[in-house]
């Protein structure tokens, strides 16, 4: 085991930073574990080396820049803080993504076609994103998609990214198995559609094993590859559980007349759509941020899976004060929280933002907040169910039914009534309701005020309580299931650095003994095992004495 990764200098000294252990590295910069302090958490840092040129500094700045502005985006590393050290190292404090991910497993283990696809439309997301504010990646591969510790893929390493349009820019860096043709032979033909080349790709090399145009067991060095990119087309996938559609859509992906692949990210991304489609699978929903200042509102395709969010939001002040999430929501058929119909013109289907409390107002049904999970239905109280509106039959009968596409009205036109009638001296929840009893107290299920997920009942916790002792040239690790129940096991993986956990042991035991030589650095990564779930891993670098 190396104590160090090769090329990188000693880790630097960071405020409110404690350094864990080495994760992996880069061209012209390393990537550290750290814990920070407060908010107490794990977090990657992304280090420049010294040895650097004016070029990579600026580079490593591009990238900070590129990383804060796409950050808010599901499927993409959010970036917390940039800074320069006072040791004067430019870096990056990144969320950390727990191994193993995608870049690893796709060598090793035959990844599941829903899988697969699901990955497929959620970074095609992340890559639309990008090029709506005018950003190339040039550097889509598998390794550069991690994996969250909740699960979700999130593209990362906008290194070599650039402006779209613009010659010269960026670095001159390419990933050679994922990199299309012109970015060998001319880089100023580069744009959106090299990304979904490279999209493409990283697609075809999850469920091939191997990227594009290598050779099992043969020569895939440098030359042979570009060779290759240059004279051949990539073979089809042969697994059986791949079907002809998605195998068209990758070889045309990666044609090499950028007029032949799907003009966009998001055309890539809608055909990976029709192919779930196909396999009668759940169909991923596409979130891209609308590049256009002038659209604020959220829209969304006739397939009713594609989200359109501003770039941003302006939140007033007096909500920012109370610390409100403003997040756009997708609403689909019935509007069940509100039951109120809309004059104005919205988007097909329909879909609708739900808005925050103001202060000093009642609640509005469509603020409600609801828990992750489904929520068991309960039948409606008089006069206050789901489907009512003024004027509807007693007993809370829903309305009539209307055409699906009739215009609907947002909850902005009841806000307005509401302050009205508030003005004139009326107590609107009152006048509303005079008319009906108090409704008898009923479980509506979780309270919807609370924005965190519901808990998975029974799942398996992560281990807590990690102890490390070191004697006799080994260092032991121990460490505590605070929920246990009959058959829950470990998982436990062991390397020389977290990005490089290699060995594997399963089992009762809560305890491992690991051989280690003074200097040598060991890290463990320990999950709990429940039938066929797995928690969140309790991770750990310790450096043999």
């Amino acid at each position: 085991m190396a104590s160090s990764m090769a090329g990188s200098g000693p880790p630097p000294l960071l405020a409110g930073l404690t350094y864990v252990g080495p994760i992996g590295t880069g061209g012209f910069a390393d990537v550290h574990l750290y814990r920070q302090e407060f908010p107490a958490r794990q977090v990657a840092v992304k280090v420049l080396r010294e040895s650097s040129s004016p070029a990579g500094v600026a580079q490593f700045r591009a990238e900070a820049n590129v990383m804060a502005q796409l950050s808010g985006h599901p499927s993409i590393v959010p970036i917390f803080q940039a800074d320069v050290s006072a040791s004067g190292h430019a870096y990056l404090v990144m969320e950390f993504c727990p191994p193993p991910h995608v870049g690893h497993r796709f060598r090793s283990e035959r990844l599941a076609v829903p899988e697969v696809l699901d990955i497929a439309v959620k970074v095609a997301s992340a890559v639309e994103t990008a090029h709506r504010v005018g950003i190339l990646h040039r550097d889509i591969k598998p390794h550069n998609i991690l994996t969250s510790a909740y699960g979700a893929p999130l593209l990362t390493d906008f290194g070599i990214a650039t402006v779209a349009g613009v010659a010269g820019g960026g670095s001159d860096a390419v990933s050679v198995p994922w990199s299309p043709l012109e970015a060998f032979l001319d880089p100023t033909l580069l744009d959106v559609r090299s990304d979904v080349y490279s999209l493409a790709a990283t697609v075809y090399s999850l469920l091939a094993g191997r990227a594009p145009h290598e050779i099992p067991g043969g020569a895939n060095d440098t030359t042979d590859l570009i060779d290759r990119i240059e004279r051949q087309e990539p073979s089809r996938v042969l697994r059986d559980d791949v079907p002809d559609s998605l195998n068209a859509l990758l070889l045309r992906s990666m044609s090499k007349r950028l007029d032949d692949r799907p003009a966009s990210a998001m055309a890539f991304a809608q055909a990976v759509q029709q192919v779930q489609v196909e396999l009668q699978l759940p169909m991923t929903r596409l979130e891209v941020l609308d590049a256009s200042p002038a659209s604020r509102r959220v829209t969304a395709s006739d397939d009713g899976h594609t989200v359109v969010r501003p770039i941003s939001i302006i939140v007033p002040d007096e909500f920012a004060a109370r610390g409100a999430l403003l997040r756009p929501r997708e609403i689909t058929g019935a509007d069940e929280d509100t039951g109120v119909q809309d004059r104005g013109a919205v988007p097909e289907p329909d879909t609708i933002r739900k808005m925050p409390d103001l202060p000093g107002l009642p609640a509005l049904p469509g603020t409600m907040r609801r828990p992750l999970g489904p929520r068991p239905p309960a039948p409606p109280a008089p006069g206050t169910g789901p489907g009512w509106v003024p004027g509807s039959s007693p007993g809370g009968a829903p309305a009539p039914q209307t055409d699906p596409r009739a215009p609907r009205r947002t909850p902005w036109g009841l806000l307005a009534g509401l302050l009205v009638t508030a003005v004139v001296g009326g107590v609107v929840a009152v006048a509303l309701l005079a008319d009906d009893p108090a409704p008898a107290p009923q479980d509506d299920g979780p309270d919807e005020s609370i924005d965190e997920p519901s808990l998975i009942v029974g799942g398996p916790v992560q281990p807590t309580e990690l102890e490390v002792r070191q004697a006799g040239g080994r260092i032991r690790f121990s460490w505590t299931n605070p929920a246990p129940q009959p058959g829950d096991a470990f998982l436990v993986e062991t390397g020389a650095t977290l990005a490089g956990l290699a060995e594997e042991t399963r089992g009762e035991e809560s305890s491992l003994a690991v051989p280690a030589k003074a200097g040598e650095q060991v890290c463990i990564s320990i999950s709990t095992v429940r039938e066929s779930q797995i928690s969140t891993p309790l991770t750990e670098c310790v450096v043999a004495r």
